[in-house]
């Protein structure tokens, strides 16, 4: 896959904002940035009933994601993901690498297996292997 031949990429806060493609369509996509920067503020400040932050929903069959802070740090992500409701229930390395996508956070596999494994032995998580899904990982009940 190919990389577009401009990217711009715009940072308010946490929020974060990448577009991508041909120089003369990212340039026209800014005459309504104003617009843009709106809707994604207003996505990002979405509260559920008890003024929790609100999931994110993705691609179709995928299911709902919490919405973390956005972090530089692999292990950062998974700690909040799984201090989350949805991290109470054990998760496997690709649904919390799903979820660390849908929250625009990317790390590679062998980074984010790495990390686990590492949390592990800090006693920061637990895992164990189930014989359908493999690995799950909860946070070590000491932790949470």
């Amino acid at each position: 896959m190919s990389r577009p031949a401009f990217r711009l990429r715009v940072r308010i806060g946490d929020m974060e904002v990448e577009m991508g493609g041909e120089r003369e369509e990212v340039l026209s996509t800014l005459e309504d940035l104003n617009g843009i920067i709106y809707k994604v503020s207003r996505a990002f400040r979405m509260r559920d009933a008890r003024g929790n932050p609100g999931t994110l929903e993705v691609e179709e069959g995928k299911g709902e994601y919490p919405r973390i802070p956005w972090t530089s740090r692999c292990s950062e992500a998974v700690l909040s993901l799984l201090s989350t409701d949805w991290g109470k229930t054990p998760r496997t390395l690709s649904e919390l690498r799903e979820a660390m996508e849908a929250n625009a956070i990317f790390f590679p596999k062998t980074t984010l297996s790495g990390v686990l494994v590492w949390l592990v032995k800090r006693g920061k998580l637990r895992r164990w292997r189930d014989k359908k899904r493999g690995y799950l990982y909860v946070l070590n009940e000491e932790e949470a």
